[in-house]
């Protein structure tokens, strides 16, 4: 991504975010008509039905807040539904944006959009439908290619619950689509770091808000903690943490087994260091800028810019794992996933690296299932693209965050890291998690938790009691995360 392309981006999602939360909130309030009652709004069957089912929606919301001293009104959790709609829209077409930019999608509609050749065919084909949609039957279209992503990403392009019920006007459609088209974002399609970028683009007008909030004397509620804390890393801050975390480890397995590891025997570690020396020197003496980087001039160097050179202790190498295959990562503040999807490059190589070493010294035996990659029982169905893909996303890596939308566009963002590397791959799960329970106010009454109780003690014999300090010891998850401490409670 260019810097003026990353610029261009910054406006652009500013732009799109208070059209779309203004033209949802207008479409919301003509069509279902909030300010009069049922009995008295000239509505259709379909949009009392709609509109009660936003109500309850809403009804439910004010209930989980019982126990708040500073209650949210109607009003409010209806702007909460609305930006719901309008953020699922924008992620939902910035991800099919980047698959058309990547390769992964041939047949490319949010690229040109009502002019692409796509839209074009359908056209011709399904005359009635555009003849009677303000669309023009592109709506139509996307919501066909975003059910079938849903197979695969039911996250982000699965049912959206009361969030579905928000209209969308065509215009509002056509301005994502056309802005998403504009040829000075062409280099952010085709870049990682493009949706962390959107995402923190997305959230910076409530951070700075929240930041005034703060410099005026006030307080920031439970509810608002997920946008305060909502920054994108920067690339090279997540090359040099993984480099200087799952390096030194890799290093110490190496050391494990005996195994000179490919970053030493090609002597780009030594390379490396004597650069990074010239580099300064020539900062020093005013040649290069700054802000100019290191040129870096192959894959394995980019993977090791960062790292540090440093003795391994003997313990690291004692209690190293015995395979890539048993490491775990875990970002307790996933956000857009960046830190995994760099991450997922990094082990997908360390399992090739592995891979190559196990065999040079591979004596054929019975494979031992229960040791990772197996010591003596190496087993190469292991190492084949589409296992070690699979293996990463089930079992390397794992995310926590507050809010639900960083783990819609985590998930995407290693779905789609995933099919680049092995389209074949079909992980049976991604461990990504929101910790938005939703419990921190419900009173000990509320018929959830009565439910919750007798369910659990029916299904397995634990007492409503022992349920109870549970669920207590869960009522932080919303606000802390993976910050929440629930072990005691739990043993």
């Amino acid at each position: 991504m260019t810097p003026e392309a990353k610029s261009k981006l910054s406006n652009t999602i500013r732009a799109l975010r208070t059209r779309l939360l203004a033209d949802l909130k207008n479409s919301s309030e003509s069509t279902f008509q909030f300010a009069t009652a049922v009995s008295k709004a000239s509505l259709s069957a379909a949009e009392r039905v709609k509109r009660k089912r936003i109500e309850d929606w809403i009804a439910e919301q004010v209930r989980t807040q019982a126990g708040n001293k500073k209650k949210r009104s109607d009003a409010d959790f209806r702007r909460d539904l609305e930006k719901q709609a309008a953020y699922t829209l924008l992620n939902r077409m910035v991800i099919l944006r980047l698959m058309e930019g990547m390769g992964l999608r041939k047949s490319k509609v949010a690229t040109g959009g009502w002019n692409s050749n796509v839209y074009k065919d359908f056209r011709q084909l399904a005359q009635a439908l555009v003849q009677d949609d303000e669309s023009e039957g592109l709506a139509f279209l996307l919501q066909m290619i975003f059910e079938e992503l849903a197979v695969d990403m039911p996250g982000l392009y699965g049912p959206a619950g009361a969030a579905e019920l928000i209209p969308v006007p065509p215009a509002t459609l056509r301005a994502v689509i056309e802005a998403f088209d504009d040829p000075e974002l062409e280099s952010c399609w085709s870049d990682d770091m493009t949706l962390g970028w959107i995402y923190q683009y997305w959230n910076d007008p409530e951070r700075e808000a929240l930041d005034k909030k703060i410099n005026d004397g006030g307080k920031i509620e439970p509810h608002e903690i997920a946008s305060k804390t909502q920054m994108f890393t920067e690339r090279y801050m997540v090359d040099w943490l993984l480099q200087n975390s799952l390096g030194p480890m890799w290093l110490a397995m190496c050391k494990k087994h005996g195994w000179t590891p490919d970053v030493e025997s090609t002597g780009t570690l030594e390379l490396l260091e004597q650069r990074r020396i010239d580099w300064r020197a020539k900062r020093d003496a005013g040649t290069v800028a700054l802000t100019d980087l290191m040129p870096l001039h192959n894959d394995m160097e980019r993977r090791w810019a960062y790292y540090l050179p440093q003795p391994i202790p003997d313990d690291a190498v004692e209690f190293a794992p015995d395979s890539v295959r048993d490491l775990k990562i875990l970002d307790p503040a996933v956000g857009s996933g960046h830190f995994l999807v760099v991450a997922f490059d990094l082990l997908y190589a360390l399992y090739e690296e592995e891979s190559k070493h196990r065999n040079d010294s591979f004596s054929p035996r019975p494979c031992n299932q229960g040791r990772g990659a197996g010591g003596e029982g190496y087993n190469p169905d292991h190492f084949t693209p589409k296992a070690i893909t699979e293996r990463i996303l089930e079992h390397n890596l794992h995310g926590i965050d507050l809010d639900p939308r960083a783990v819609q566009i985590a998930a995407a963002a290693l779905w789609m890291k995933a099919q680049l590397r092995c389209p074949e791959a079909q992980p049976t799960q991604l461990n990504l998690v929101a910790s938005n329970l939703g419990i921190a106010s419900l009173p000990d009454n509320d018929p959830a938790l009565v439910e919750l109780r007798k369910t659990i003690e029916a299904e397995t014999g634990i007492p409503a009691k022992l349920t109870n300090q549970i669920i207590d010891a869960l009522r932080g998850a919303d606000h802390l995360g993976s910050l929440l401490k629930v072990d005691k409670a739990i043993e």
